[in-house]
């Protein structure tokens, strides 16, 4: 179900799942830790569990990982890069198809709104990767400009401040295609 490695991956087989969902718990290892700080360029992630369960859907060629996890993580301010923590609790469910034209949806202009689940995941190998469905969803539920308490006092937010201001006075730059055409007619 793991493959050796430096890498944290767990594999699953699905290709010959039937009725009974497979069922996956998952704490992280220090190692399996530190190698997920380096995928997701945070700063430490003290605590990783994860469980959850893999179903065939009615549909005989998707598959719905449903799941939970739990983390820490750590991340850098973004104004004073000092460390701050962030506690994670997620319930998800991601599907997974073995059919390419269904998952290639990308050719196709088709557009996923925020109430419609997203478009299944392409089964390689009859095997499923947990880990990177679950470190994804870390990803999302991270804070994408993680800030330490009071650093809106800082000088590296006074000029952040201030070249945001310089920037909202600065008159827009407006581009005219065709401006040097007058000037060319106007020589002949």
């Amino acid at each position: 179900m793991q493959d050796t490695g430096e890498e944290f991956i767990r594999w699953v087989d699905v290709e010959r799942l039937g009725r009974e969902p497979i069922v996956f718990s998952i704490v992280a290892s220090d190692e399996e830790r530190a190698n997920l700080v380096t995928r997701l360029a945070i700063v430490d992630m003290p605590t990783l569990t994860a469980s959850g369960s893999l179903n065939r859907m009615a549909d005989k060629s998707l598959i719905e990982l449903t799941g939970t996890l739990e983390a820490e993580v750590t991340q850098s301010c973004v104004i004073s890069l000092e460390p701050v923590a962030q506690k994670i609790e997620e319930k998800f469910t991601v599907c997974y198809t073995f059919d390419k034209v269904e998952a290639n949806a990308e050719d196709a202009d088709y557009v996923v709104s925020l109430d419609e689940k997203d478009l299944p995941e392409l089964i390689l190998e009859g095997r499923i990767d947990v880990v990177q469905a679950i470190v994804e969803q870390i990803a999302l539920a991270m804070d994408p400009y993680p800030r330490a308490q009071d650093t809106e006092n800082t000088k590296n937010a006074s000029v952040l401040r201030d070249a945001e201001k310089a920037a909202e006075m600065r008159e827009p730059e407006v581009h005219k295609p065709f401006a040097n055409l007058k000037d060319l007619m106007n020589k002949k």
